[in-house]
């Protein structure tokens, strides 16, 4: 969903800004529905629970593991903390790196908290299984620095354009799957873009009842 100053203005464009907040109600709801469903797949009790407020330190944790261990090379780690498609990008880009050249990722700092922006299930043909995915916007400074290395005994070169520290806004996708009433961790989908106010309200799905009645 749109944010910030990608949102139609309220006095410019007042009926597209009013879709646009129905739609944005209409999908809480849904959400909401959604997460209520998921929590009654299982018949165990304790029932899980959606822990909203928890996966925020999740996310950033995976967030931090995951570019450490992509600049690191570490696959092991990647392996634990990504799903199949994530980690299989990430396996292509490492053995497309340079022999002679690292990485060096530094988080200097979050800038702002984890904001829940999207949640999403999709129940599973099985008994008690289903896919839970929540989008997270991550915003940090950070640097990522290529280093490459001058031969015996020289010391490494950064690489002229990198390793400046930048602020950087994210969509984190996280994942975690329930298998016959079994919740398992919560994973790294991959990231995501947000989405164009244009995109969502070219839907007829966004446009209100009332709305469509004035056009």
């Amino acid at each position: 969903m749109p944010t910030g100053r990608r949102k139609p203005s309220l006095f410019l464009e007042p009926r597209r800004r009013l879709a646009l907040e129905w739609y944005r109600a209409r999908q809480r709801f849904i959400e909401l529905r959604m997460g209520w469903s998921y929590k009654y797949l299982s018949e165990k009790k304790p029932r899980p629970k959606m822990g909203l407020r928890r996966v925020g330190p999740t996310a950033q944790a995976l967030y931090r593991q995951m570019y450490t261990a992509f600049a690191d090379g570490d696959i092991t780690t990647l392996s634990t903390i990504c799903t199949e498609g994530l980690l299989a990008s990430f396996k292509s880009r490492i053995a497309a790196r340079p022999r002679n050249e690292k990485l060096r990722w530094t988080l200097s700092k979050f800038t702002h908290g984890p904001k829940f922006v999207s949640h999403r299930v999709a129940v599973l043909p099985y008994k008690g299984s289903a896919i839970r995915q929540m989008v997270i916007r991550m915003r940090s400074r950070q640097s990522l620095a290529r280093l490459v290395s001058g031969g015996p005994g020289r010391p490494e070169a950064l690489v002229q354009g990198t390793g400046d520290e930048k602020l950087i806004s994210e969509y984190l996708v996280l994942q975690r799957r329930m298998w016959k009433e079994m919740e398992e961790p919560w994973m790294i989908w991959g990231t995501t873009e947000e989405t164009d106010p244009d995109t969502v309200l070219s839907s007829d799905a966004v446009v209100p009842a009332t709305a469509k009645a004035q056009q």
